[in-house]
């Protein structure tokens, strides 16, 4: 999703958060910015056969010639009928050229995948350029509990992966990027027709969901100077939010424990479907 993608996007104001219901696909998510300083960003996502969630925290570097980005927040995902919980942390991705050249960018790192019911664990190496001309490749194995390689992994970050099985000679497609998606970005700054849908205005959100933001708005209308003009509006409302402590603490989700991985988390705790079925979002903030 970061292969051609390269522009700055708009920072999350604290409190702002970010309804999706996909109804053909069956899942709905549910997104808030819990924390401004540090930046953390969390995601609840429901499914009849999963739960995905994440708090994504990072950790940067700003150098002359690039910005590396290293997230420090887990990614969860839990099968429901096998109760099967799986966690890992994402690549470092660096983006070169920040300010003479062609922008480009990589992942590097190692990611280790562990099902926390099973044992069982993958490692996915994602290749530095520095190493390689190759540098979109990966490459993995699948341990079983014992540490022993079921399976291996190879592919591109930035196209597709396949796996097979150690007693096989057999390579079986797993993903492939679609044709359509590198079409849509270069037709659209960089953006998927998906991802550009997903500012689409929907009824009945929260206040606070990112589509009702007016900076956001008129610069896709492309009134710039009033995004401009708003964005600043904006700040300065937080800023005075923050030095009142004003709605300093999550709507949706809680600091806990994960009781497989011992690390402390915002976990969503509950009620904004409901909320939202009710029409009732009355301790939502006013942000905008």
């Amino acid at each position: 999703s970061v292969a051609k993608r390269f522009s700055k996007p708009f920072n999350p104001l604290l409190a702002e958060t970010f309804e999706l219901v996909r109804e053909d696909k069956g899942y709905a998510c549910i997104g808030e910015q819990v924390s401004h300083h540090p930046p953390i960003t969390c995601l609840h996502a429901e499914h009849e056969k999963w739960t995905f969630w994440q708090e994504y925290r990072m950790d940067s570097k700003f150098r002359p010639h690039y910005f590396k980005v290293i997230p420090t927040g887990s990614v969860h995902f839990r099968v429901r009928h096998t109760n099967d919980h799986y966690s890992w942390q994402k690549p470092a991705t660096t983006i070169h050229n920040i300010i003479l050249g062609s922008l480009w960018n990589d992942q590097e790192g190692t990611v280790t995948v562990t099902n926390h019911n099973t044992g069982e664990k993958a490692s996915l190496f994602f290749t530095p350029y520095k190493t390689s001309k190759n540098f979109t490749k990966i490459k993995g194995e699948v341990y079983d509990k014992d540490g022993k390689v079921t399976i291996q992994i190879k592919g591109d970050w930035s196209s597709n992966y396949k796996y097979k099985h150690v007693d096989s000679e057999t390579w079986t497609d797993v993903w492939t990027l679609p044709a359509q998606i590198l079409e849509d970005n270069k037709k659209y700054y960089g953006f998927s027709t998906f991802s550009l849908q997903l500012n689409e205005p929907v009824e009945n959100t929260a206040p606070t969901d990112s589509r009702h933001r007016p900076d956001q708005r008129f610069l896709e209308n492309g009134k710039v100077d009033e995004a401009a003009a708003e964005k600043l509006r904006l700040e300065e409302l937080q800023r005075g939010r923050r030095k009142t402590a004003t709605n300093s603490q999550p709507q949706w989700f809680s600091l806990r424990e994960d009781p497989d991985t011992g690390e402390a988390y915002h976990t969503y705790h509950g009620g904004y479907w409901a909320s939202k079925i009710a029409q009732d979002f009355s301790q939502s903030p006013d942000i905008f």
